[in-house]
């Protein structure tokens, strides 16, 4: 089991994850299935952050904890600060996917997507497991959608304001990922009555938690598939 060390990393986390709460707002008593904000199974990469700018090498991590030194959070430097912090969570919690992509993302240089500001927010509460990291995922899940043309307002607005048309970008952009097949109609189904904050059964949860399982599965066969390079 991790422990919260009490320790300068730790500190500086709480209170960044603190300072975004009340840029996010309040959160929602209906926010309590954790199987939407950390998936089951191993921490994965979002979309988009396959290409090499993306990428750590072994000599990239060696050099991290080459130059780390126990007061880093001392530097004045931001950008050796940021290092510090970085060979500091590689020296507590060694060499994982979590901690790669949270060196990744903050090493690469311009905008991200909603999907890559939740994963590094997941990775964070993976690493620190307490209710400030999860209510900080919580309000994350919550930023709108820049990437969608028009979309400005918050998530839970444009819900109240056209639930139906939230539901359609909810289906239309997994069918456009997943092909049309029943598990997009489920989550998309699942998560317009979650956020409208509808009372769910147990067999509405246990569908939409085996139909993100199927999902998930589907992306990791692709990305399997694109790791294999074409024969010499």
């Amino acid at each position: 089991m991790k422990t919260t060390f009490k320790n300068p990393l730790f500190l500086f986390y709480l209170a960044f994850l603190i300072g975004l709460l009340p840029f996010f707002g309040c959160g929602s008593d209906n926010e309590t299935l954790s199987g939407e904000f950390i998936p089951t199974g191993g921490f994965r990469f979002p979309a988009g952050t396959s290409g090499p700018l993306w990428q750590l090498s072994d000599a990239d991590i060696a050099e991290i904890l080459e130059s780390h030194s126990a007061d880093w959070y001392l530097r004045e430097h931001g950008e050796w600060r940021t290092k510090g912090r970085h060979g500091q969570f590689l020296k507590q919690f060694g060499d994982i996917p979590e901690v790669r992509y949270i060196i990744a993302y903050d090493r690469h240089p311009g905008q991200k997507t909603r999907e890559q500001i939740i994963a590094k927010s997941e990775a964070l509460h993976r690493l620190f497991r307490d209710e400030e990291t999860l209510k900080a995922l919580r309000q994350v899940y919550k930023l709108p959608d820049l990437t969608k043309p028009g979309r400005s307002e918050p998530e839970h607005e444009w819900i109240a304001r056209d639930p139906e048309g939230y539901y359609k970008w909810q289906l239309e952009s997994r069918i456009k990922r997943y092909g049309d097949i029943p598990e997009v109609y489920i989550v998309a189904r699942f998560l317009l009555k979650h956020k409208q904050g509808a009372k769910l059964t147990g067999a509405e949860v246990r569908a939409y938690k085996a139909a993100m399982t199927h999902l998930r599965n589907l992306d990791a066969q692709r990305e399997g598939k694109q790791d294999e390079g074409p024969d010499d």
